[in-house]
């Protein structure tokens, strides 16, 4: 039976396997990943900044209805983009306001 000498084996090096630790980039790591904890890192996130614009809104709405009559609409119009808003626009504006409100709170 043959015998191999420790001299004649490959030399191991002592970093050979560094560059095999492969980390996906943000964009894979976060929106392609099956971690659950990543998963629910995001969902976690997501419901934080759902539940402060829709509070915002429902803050916007709140204020709104707490004297009769039409009180903040164009202002909140004004900050949308328009310049002199009529009374339809600022009805448009109460609309888009309950509607986006609603989609946010639900999802």
């Amino acid at each position: 039976m043959a015998t191999t000498a420790p001299e004649s084996f490959p030399v191991h090096e002592e970093a050979h396997h560094a560059d095999h630790d492969h980390k996906p980039a943000f964009f894979a790591r976060w929106f392609m990943s099956t971690n659950h904890k990543d998963i629910g890192t995001l969902y976690l996130i997501f419901a934080i900044i759902a539940g402060i614009i829709g509070g915002a809104f429902s803050g916007m709405m709140r204020i709104e209805l707490a004297e009769p009559g039409i009180q903040y609409l164009d202002t909140f119009t004004r900050l949308f983009g328009a310049e002199n808003p009529d009374f339809n626009a600022t009805l448009h504006t109460w609309n888009v306001l309950i509607t986006a409100h609603g989609l946010i709170m639900v999802f």
